[in-house]
């Protein structure tokens, strides 16, 4: 007997409580579900029932509440992660319930990034830091927890209810790419060519001046010019990848082209008009909503296609503010969701999700879809070498196949030029690709 909906029964239906649960139920386990505040009801249901509460019913699938999901308002929290059969958790319950630990509480903790709203120290650029996640404390990072927490979630109503038929999920792969640089050394501008050769001859860098030198007269390439090169790879692997895009904006951390530069222009509808695209809004925008206005209608003029997606430059996040600012501007999905540091699950989860905000408790039509590997975290932020760093992606993928969620990878167009600092970085990528694809 094939089921398709739930009932899931609470005295009291929270915004936090109707979100967390459909996302789990709705979106993860691919069931329909009903809520009720009565009881006479719950326990007479003809459908399998979820019972979240402190009262058992019997037969039902029972969920002790922590307490979490019934507030409206950001406390001090500290749950800790502990153990049960084998699997990492919050908010453990030692009531008689089938689930043994709330993971209801627990999921809406991860991806409302609950955290984030607590006090915490931020890192030079104002982001909330990967050694302030509780991931982070427990080791916990590269574990898909909220996709672990809706597994077991499953096999406790299947236990319960033998009939039931949950669909498939099917794992999928999104390879994101940023401009940030779209050329080493051309179309940067007289001051800054100039200011940039300057440099190279008092560093004693002769090597450098020469080879930059040659790409101005054009008798060699522009080493981030990798157009054709990433066209290529994704091409046979059958991937089409999703651009982020810079509008131009300069400033110490912004290095792209001007926006009016016509060869910036030409290659922004070259892109546009063959992949998807969204906005890569500049380093101060994130708390700026005049900026991220003005860069966002720029962007909107270069594609002369509206601007739905964004990721932030540098990944720089204001828990709610950058996010209220991006749906004030008609952004419909944002990829910033990440950590810079290290890879992993930010949001514990590799499932696109809702932003839910928590200052005003309420669901809001902004899609978040969480990134797990970055190239500059392995490069940059970790020092790690090409085989330790497609060692660990390659366990990434693994892990987001196992539950069947969406693998973002962040890649940048100087990530795939092999000079420098880059030199054999290709090679991980297209290890992430055979990955992804085995």
């Amino acid at each position: 007997m094939v089921m398709e909906k739930l009932l899931f029964y609470s005295p009291e239906v929270s915004p936090r409580l109707r979100y967390i649960a459909s996302h789990l139920i709705v979106e993860l386990l691919g069931w329909d579900l009903d809520f009720t505040c009565n009881y006479d009801e719950a326990i007479s249901a003809s459908i399998p029932l979820i019972n979240y509460s402190a009262r058992p019913v019997p037969g039902a699938v029972n969920v002790c509440p922590a307490g979490l999901l019934e507030e409206n308002n950001i406390t001090p929290q500290s749950p800790g992660i502990e153990f049960h059969e084998g699997m990492p958790v919050l908010f453990r319950s030692f009531a008689t319930d089938d689930a043994g630990f709330d993971l209801f509480a627990a999921s809406f903790f991860m991806i409302s990034r609950y955290e984030e709203y607590l006090p915490h120290t931020k890192d030079m650029h104002g982001r909330f830091p990967f050694r302030e996640s509780l991931a982070s404390a427990y080791g916990v990072a590269m574990e898909p927890l909220v996709e672990l927490w809706a597994g077991q979630l499953r096999n406790n109503i299947k236990l319960k209810y033998p009939g039931v038929v949950f669909p498939d999920r099917q794992f999928t792969f999104l390879p994101t790419i940023d401009i940030d640089i779209p050329w080493a050394y051309r179309n940067r501008g007289l001051w800054r060519t100039c200011g940039g050769v300057a440099r190279g001859l008092l560093r004693g860098e002769l090597r450098e001046t020469v080879f930059r030198a040659r790409v101005l007269l054009n008798l060699e390439d522009d080493p981030y010019d990798t157009w054709p090169l990433i066209d290529q790879i994704h091409e046979q692997a059958g991937l089409s990848p999703l651009f982020f895009i810079s509008a131009g904006t300069y400033s110490s951390f912004d290095k792209c082209v001007q926006g009016n530069n016509p060869e910036y222009r030409q290659l922004i509808g070259r892109i546009s008009g063959k992949y998807r695209t969204g906005a890569h809004p500049s380093y101060y925008s994130y708390l700026d909503g005049r900026l991220m206005k003005k860069e966002i209608g720029q962007l909107s003029d270069m594609t002369r296609m509206p601007v739905l997606r964004s990721r932030q430059h540098y990944l720089r996040l204001e828990m709610p503010v950058s996010y209220r600012l991006l749906a004030e501007n008609g952004i419909r999905e944002d990829y910033t969701m990440g950590w810079a540091e290290s890879p992993g699950f930010r949001a514990g989860t590799c499932t696109p999700f809702l932003f839910y905000d928590l200052m005003r408790e309420s669901v809001t039509p902004l899609r978040v879809i969480p990134f797990q590997i970055m190239d500059g975290s392995f490069r940059d932020y970790l020092d790690l070498d090409q085989g330790q760093s497609a060692s660990i992606a390659r366990n990434i993928v693994q892990r987001i196949k196992d539950v069947k969620g969406t693998l973002v990878t962040l890649w940048h167009n100087q990530s795939f030029s092999e000079k420098g600092r880059w030199k054999g970085w290709q090679n991980v990528y297209t290890d992430i690709i055979k990955s992804a694809a085995g």
